[in-house]
């Protein structure tokens, strides 16, 4: 559901993901929609590095980045026709100022990388951020944590920071200083997680499956924060949401299990990720 609603506003659709395979089981693709495989390193920055590497940016004047961490449940058409309206260079679904404690950088406002979308002048400048990025530092990282650290200081935030630093213009559908400031929060923060039911009442589509797959108490009993529910009111009434909302509980269920045979053996998770083109 989520890559065929992403081809209504892409030219090409190309599912970068992990070595060896990856497939999509009882869902008809859109023709629009191909796949690609490389090593599973780097995370969501190794998987759009290699890919991005690989194509003639000359003939493409709009790319996208969208990894798998979202459950879509409505259509992206309200948020395509803002970003149209915006004379902007790149943006996405959420932003942040929040400073993880590892952090390198003085300002931290970024566009988070789970939605990135670069129009003519930002794909003009990513050859030149990844010149300057020690791809090898991340590559090499064996160590998840520090991985995970590495990937958030120099892709989720170092991308922002490098074009806007260079005059580049970039907004995102919400804007999580004005909507804090709404709900009365001081402090910078993660809204994907803590505020999902604010952030899909302002008119997000889509709900981060963190969220889903949490075991926490707060969204078995309060009625107001369960994801369920929520989806359930706000999905596409003409989609069968009941079938999405199964597959995701699903999914719960099977990643509990996976979890505990992953913690056991010590393994490494394939990350899936999407990656879109539009020409």
């Amino acid at each position: 559901m989520y890559v065929n609603e992403l081809a209504k506003y892409f030219d090409e659709v190309v599912i970068v993901h992990n070595e060896p395979y990856y497939t999509i089981n009882d869902v008809k693709l859109s023709e629009k929609i191909s796949f690609a495989a490389f090593p599973n390193e780097g995370y969501d920055f190794g998987l759009f590095y290699n890919y991005f590497s690989k194509l003639d940016h000359s003939q493409y004047h709009q790319v996208a980045c969208i990894n798998d961490s979202n459950v879509l449940f409505n259509e992206f058409e309200p948020i395509f026709n803002w970003a149209n309206k915006q004379n902007i260079d790149f943006w996405g679904l959420l932003d942040s100022s929040e400073k993880p404690w590892f952090s390198t950088h003085k300002n931290n406002y970024h566009i988070q990388s789970h939605f990135l979308v670069f129009n003519k002048m930002a794909i003009d400048s990513l050859n030149n951020y990844f010149s300057t990025t020690e791809i090898d530092l991340i590559f090499n990282e064996k160590d998840r944590i520090k991985l995970r650290r590495l990937v958030i200081d120099k892709w989720e935030i170092g991308l922002s920071r490098y074009l806007f630093d260079r005059g580049l213009v970039g907004k995102s559908y919400i804007n999580s200083e004005r909507f804090l400031e709404q709900i009365n929060i001081r402090k910078p923060m993660n809204l994907g997680h803590k505020f999902y039911v604010e952030l899909i009442e302002a008119g997000l589509p889509i709900i981060k499956k963190k969220v889903i797959m949490s075991h926490s108490w707060k969204n078995s009993i309060r009625s107001k924060t369960n994801w369920e529910t929520i989806v359930e009111k706000y999905g596409n009434k003409l989609w069968d949401i009941e079938a999405l909302i199964t597959e995701m509980k699903q999914f719960k269920r099977e990643d509990g299990i996976r979890f505990m045979k992953i913690s056991q053996k010590n393994g490494v998770t394939f990350n899936k990720f999407h990656l879109l083109l539009g020409k």
